[in-house]
């Protein structure tokens, strides 16, 4: 039988994995400024309304980011939203993006 104190420091060896794959929360305008700093390469939005994604397209696209939607339209109108660091990962993105769009 496993101790408490055995079943506790097991929990909290999983819950501190979990954090190191989570590092970085999903809010729009974090998770663009974190793109913006280098600390992610990509960043993948659902349902993006244009107050949320024309205010950091300067920012993104300043920083040498590329914004489009998952279909690779233009990001003016919003909607599901891909950034990435460069054109070589956004690339590589759109094409794990196309059974989504199916």
């Amino acid at each position: 039988m496993k101790s408490f104190h055995n079943i506790l420091a097991i929990s909290y060896r999983k819950i501190t994995f979990v954090e190191k794959l989570m590092q970085f929360p999903c809010s729009d305008a974090l998770s663009y400024a974190h793109l913006a700093e280098g600390r992610v390469d990509a960043v993948i939005q659902c349902s993006n309304k244009i107050w949320d994604i024309h205010p950091v397209m300067p920012i993104i696209e300043a920083a040498g980011g590329v914004i489009s939607t998952w279909n690779n339209k233009d990001a003016v109108l919003a909607g599901n939203i891909l950034v990435s660091a460069n054109q070589s990962i956004h690339n590589k993105l759109l094409k794990l993006l196309r059974p989504a769009l199916k």
